[in-house]
């Protein structure tokens, strides 16, 4: 079973359903645009199956996308 990591900046906690590999290339194939939120880059990692989320999501990270 997967290990449960934290995003570092919001507390989300998660784990990880393909290898880390995986995640950077996709991660790395996204826009600057959608990268720039930490939060939007852990949801589309959640919709594409890369991820699970495992804890109550918590948004409250404010980044340029909340102002």
């Amino acid at each position: 079973m997967p290990k449960e990591k934290f995003l570092k900046f919001g507390g989300m906690k998660f784990k990880a359903l393909v290898n880390p590999k995986e995640i950077n290339t996709y991660v790395r194939s996204l826009s600057e645009d959608q990268r720039s939120s930490m939060f939007e880059v852990a949801k589309e990692l959640e919709n594409q199956g890369m991820i699970e989320f495992t804890g109550p999501l918590k948004s409250e990270v404010v980044d340029d996308s909340c102002l």
